[in-house]
């Protein structure tokens, strides 16, 4: 019966799509209010944490008020027991799950269905947004960790059928699954994604599926056109992490992100610690308003974005992500002390001779080119293209590169471009990204 809960809060929250800014705003602080006083009372790491800053949740009387709670990151909550994080006693029956791990050790996290509905009515929300329905087929292309044997009650009356594959099964495999199942929505990694775009190119062929969403990893431009011309798809791109689930999406109109602002509260911060301007890159953190058991409060997520200004022509009121630029260790530092961010490289993405490439530096003085082959190529295209990555770094590191058969993806089954390696990098804040 969870999944009946989940339709009829559906409900709930896609009235919230079209409120009126003044009315959002009200329910925002409402909910953060109830979420930090129920934190502080009931959960003792939230506790000792308010009351380490002289902070108590009457103090809240404003959602820029969220300023005077502490940040926390990941590493923090890995170190906590979770049944003290938790403000439901220790004996209920909790759900564990993982994040990734993708960029280190998993965090464990203690889950109840009171906290997972709300999460599943998120992404439900977020895919009927880009024209999904219930009741059409979904392929799903992740980790293979991620894949499901089971099926649910209602696939059985055709409500959300899914077919699950996995980034590590080869391409030709999973289009064949893909063309047998015939959805007319597939979800997956973009670098998955490409791969079967790839193949598709080298055959000479198409795979039609109407809507396509992609997730977990930045979704460049050159990726969106192969993907869409393969697919003869809509592209649309989802934000979403495993700890508070869909956090942004794409609508129709193709302008940015939407954030789920009825369900929390995202801040995109400088290395002050201050809020981004519109336009600027920043670290996102996250207040949940929709996690009770198991709450996240001025959770740094470890990625960063860029907010956008200005309504949507689509009608909805939510505010807007310009993009996810990527992970806050997707950037390259420079000799000068200087970031330059992830989206700087992501024109190599059209490189025709290359199937796959990443930027991996684990020192000072270099970064290494790692670039997987495609085709024909030869010694002076990996000259050109060794070259035009020294003038993005601004000739201040040696490139070495490196030919390979493939690529390692991240236990999560990820493939990033650009990764900052460094044994001991500094903050990733500087005098001045370079974007």
């Amino acid at each position: 019966m969870r999944w009946l809960d989940t339709y009829a809060l559906l409900q709930d929250m896609n009235r919230h799509l079209a409120w009126p800014p003044e009315a959002l705003e009200k329910y925002r602080l409402w909910k953060l209010r109830e979420r930090v006083r129920h934190a502080y009372f009931f959960s003792s790491f939230y506790r000792r944490r308010f009351e380490a800053c002289g902070v108590h949740p009457d103090d809240l009387r404003t959602i820029s008020d969220l300023r005077l709670l502490p940040l926390l990151d990941k590493d923090e909550l890995r170190r906590t027991d979770p049944l003290e994080v938790v403000t439901r006693p220790p004996d209920t029956p909790w759900m564990v799950e993982m994040t990734s791990g993708s960029t280190g050790e998993p965090l464990r996290i203690y889950r109840t269905w009171n906290d997972l509905v709300p999460i599943k009515a998120k992404v439900i929300r977020a895919f009927t947004r880009t024209g999904f329905t219930l009741f059409q087929r979904q392929a799903v292309l992740k980790s293979s960790a991620e894949s499901l044997t089971g099926r649910h009650w209602f696939e059985r009356l055709g409500v959300l059928r899914k077919l699950w594959l996995s980034v590590s099964d080869p391409p030709e495999a999973n289009l064949r699954r893909l063309r047998a199942f015939k959805p007319r929505h597939l979800h997956g990694y973009p670098s998955g994604l490409v791969q079967l775009a790839e193949w598709l190119e080298d055959h000479g062929q198409t795979l039609p599926i109407p809507h396509l969403c992609t997730g977990a990893e930045v979704l460049d431009p050159v990726s969106r056109r192969r993907i869409a011309a393969a697919f003869q798809a809509e592209v649309f791109d989802l934000y979403a992490t495993r700890e508070v689930g869909n956090i942004a999406w794409e609508c129709r109109a193709h302008q940015g992100l939407h954030l789920n602002d009825d369900a929390m509260i995202v801040e995109i911060l400088d290395e002050r610690g201050e809020e981004a301007a519109p336009g600027v890159e920043g670290e996102v953190v996250v207040t949940y308003l929709d996690a009770a058991d198991y709450p996240f409060i001025r959770y740094r997520l470890g990625d960063r974005a860029v907010r956008k200004a200005g309504p949507c022509p689509c009608g909805v009121t939510f505010s807007r992500l310009e993009l996810v630029t990527g992970r806050c260790d997707d950037r390259i530092l420079l000799p000068s002390g200087e970031w330059i961010t992830g989206m700087v490289f992501q024109e190599l993405r059209g490189t025709p001779w290359a199937s796959a490439l990443r930027l991996l530096q684990d020192d000072l003085a270099s970064i290494r080119l790692q670039v997987v082959p495609r085709g024909s190529w030869q010694s002076a295209d990996l000259e050109a293209l060794a070259a035009r990555v020294h003038d993005l770094v601004r000739g201040q590191l040696q490139v070495r590169p490196e030919v390979l058969a493939d690529l390692p993806r991240d236990p999560s089954g990820k493939l990033r471009m650009v990764v900052c390696a460094l044994p001991s990098p500094p903050s990733p804040v500087s005098a001045g990204d370079v974007s």
